[in-house]
């Protein structure tokens, strides 16, 4: 798989954060002099929020049946969020044509190397812009199967590991989620399929991603306590 470019989100870069992700950067087997930065997370427990942003203020809703649903936008979460925004932002800033975008708590998924990950079917009848590499599924035989690699993925959380085209994450920019902000474990489905909260659904009806998914995942996520985020399933 051909990665133009890497990008780490993480906050409080001590010199111990940064080796360690020097070293699980070198156990994920990407092909060699791949360039990477890690771009420095927003901690929304220290950072202001920037006067632009304006976060979400209908996400809670006191009825639904899902917990998650129930409660307002996390600190934690627009924190996240940003980071991400961040990150599409500087892909498209800097012309990389394409870009893995990884968590500061990923962890390459023991013999799966990503230089020896196949490259998307160039004969597809369309042209992805996002490609994830670790998800938590719902339903995992909603998933369209593509070839024994890849499949079009169905309602899923989260976005620790995933690549980006130039195009895509000019996309993402382009829906301006920093201007109704939740997490984006959340929206990304809503760029590429009906969102299951019709709010949502109503804020982006224009589904303009084309994703595309690994059927297993070649990074996943430990426990961390300085992870640029967290999110239960639900």
């Amino acid at each position: 798989m051909k990665i133009d470019k890497i990008y780490v989100l993480a906050i409080n870069h001590t010199q111990e954060k940064v080796n360690g992700i020097k070293d699980k950067l070198d156990q994920a087997g990407f092909e060699a002099n791949t360039p990477f930065t890690i771009l420095r997370g927003h901690n929304a427990y220290t950072d202001p929020t920037p006067e632009h942003v304006t976060v979400y203020e209908k996400w809670g809703i006191s009825e639904s049946w899902n917990k998650f649903w129930q409660m307002p936008v996390q600190i934690g979460e627009v924190g996240c969020t940003l980071s991400h925004i961040n990150a599409w932002k500087t892909i498209v800033d800097e012309g990389v044509e394409r870009a893995l975008i990884l968590e500061e708590d990923f962890n390459p998924v023991k013999g799966k190397l990503i230089k020896n990950l196949p490259e998307p079917d160039n004969k597809w009848p369309f042209i992805w812009d996002y490609l994830s590499l670790g998800r938590w599924t719902f339903q995992t035989g909603d998933d369209i199967k593509l070839n024994d690699t890849y499949c079009i993925p169905s309602l899923h959380y989260n976005m620790h590991a995933y690549i980006l085209t130039n195009l895509g994450a000019q996309k993402l920019v382009d829906y301006q989620l920093e201007k109704n902000l939740f997490i984006n474990d959340e929206f990304i489905t809503a760029t590429y399929m009906k969102h299951r909260r019709a709010d949502i659904e109503a804020l982006y009806p224009v589904k303009t991603i084309n994703a595309i998914a690994t059927h297993v995942d070649w990074f996943n996520q430990q426990e961390h306590k300085s992870m640029v985020s967290g999110h239960t399933r639900d």
